[in-house]
């Protein structure tokens, strides 16, 4: 629960219709739903059970009451006002941003991407504009999804739709770009899919993000098992199963340098993936003498988004960007290669991989307001150690 909801306008004012004209330029639906319209999970789950388990347990269940969410979401408004929590919350909360329910005041507003929005979403236009959806606003309780035969009886209404079990779908909130000049990246995970091996051999997002199993998609109503049941859990970084085995590093001497080759293993896009501008994969190594004692220690690379704003300031957050100032990725098809020089005296290198969920630019502001960090702390991805001649 959102202990009050982001910070937003009261009713009536002039910034209550600032966020309704910002929303409705990023969102479409055929008319305004009404927060009533919409049922929260805990209706779906009378049927649809274990998927609902499976879905409390994820980032989208948590992205509108994400504490650092929640702080973040402060920080833009107090930096551009308005018309800038428009844009975070047709995202991470988008059953509020479709019902201009902006104070989250209804429980299928609080639990962020919900069963009720994704489900009756419509279309996708995979394109740089943030929240490229369509929510059909005529009829909430139409449901759509991939099976072409599914009966849910008196439960609610459904139609077939292919896109659901497409990596289309997730461009709606996972590609985005700046408008104008720059067109700097702010949400590249899908274009960075798209141009991957995994696209070209026809690999979707949700064989990995909503891998399928065989079960029963409705048990409590209907006895059909099927083939394939989409999971919900949605792992993605904050599975430490998936930090574990995404990435491998190896080191070795060559030329008389230190070569550390990076390996993205099995994820379908580049690393560190989503979060453009908060998350960075940071490799370092660190040399040691003969006896043990530490030489020197360095960063080799920050893999991630670094952005500046209007006045060339940075690090800033992606709602300040208007230019990217660094940019390096894993990518999914190949290694990233990085050198450097082995100081004298050196008989042993140890090199890391480590995953972090917030840029360190912004912990010190984060840490003064005491905001719960629970989930968000730095993860070794992968290790190596070589000795050195």
């Amino acid at each position: 629960m959102i202990a009050g909801g982001p910070p937003v306008p009261r009713p009536g004012t002039r910034g209550t219709l600032v966020l309704a004209a910002a929303v409705a330029a990023l969102a479409c639906w055929g008319s305004e739903a009404r927060a009533q319209d919409l049922r929260p999970a805990r209706f779906c789950g009378a049927c649809h059970g274990p998927i609902r388990r499976e879905w409390e347990t994820s980032a989208m269940a948590k992205s509108a009451k994400n504490p650092v969410f929640l702080a973040f979401l402060e920080d833009a408004r107090a930096a551009r006002g308005d018309t800038v929590v428009a844009f975070c919350v047709a995202c991470h909360a988008p059953a509020a941003a479709v019902t201009a329910d902006y104070k989250l005041e209804a429980d299928v507003s609080k639990e962020g991407v919900t069963c009720n929005f994704c489900h009756n979403v419509s279309a996708v236009d995979p394109s740089p504009r943030p929240a490229s959806y369509t929510f059909d606003g005529t009829d909430p309780l139409l449901m759509r999804g991939p099976y072409k035969d599914a009966d849910p009886g008196s439960a609610h209404r459904f139609a077939y739709s292919g896109i659901h079990a497409k990596g289309e779908f997730c461009a709606a909130c996972h590609e985005h770009a700046l408008e104008g000049g720059t067109g700097a990246a702010i949400e590249p995970t899908y274009s960075n899919w798209k141009r991957s091996g995994a696209a070209a051999n026809g690999k979707q997002c949700q064989d990995c993000h909503m891998a399928a199993y065989a079960g029963q998609a409705a048990p409590r109503i209907s006895k059909m098992h099927r083939e394939k049941v989409h999971a919900h859990a949605f792992p993605g970084p904050r599975n430490g199963a998936v930090l574990d085995s995404v990435a491998s590093l190896s080191a070795k001497v060559e030329g008389g340098r230190l070569k550390l080759t990076v390996s993205n293993r099995r994820a379908g896009h580049t690393l560190p993936g989503g979060g453009g501008g908060m998350r960075l994969i940071q490799l370092s190594v660190a040399f040691f003498g003969l006896s043990g004692d530490s030489i020197q220690s360095e960063d080799v690379q920050t893999y991630g988004i670094r952005y500046a704003d209007a006045t060339g300031k940075t690090p800033v957050p992606k709602w300040l960007a208007r230019t990217i100032v660094h940019r390096a990725e894993i990518p999914s098809d190949s290694a990233a290669v990085e050198w450097c020089d082995i100081p004298s005296r050196a008989k042993r290198a140890e090199a890391r991989l480590i995953y972090y969920f917030i840029d360190p630019a912004y912990l010190p502001s984060l840490n003064q307001r005491h905001v719960d960090l629970t989930g968000h702390h730095p993860v070794v991805m992968a290790r190596a150690t070589v000795k050195l001649p």
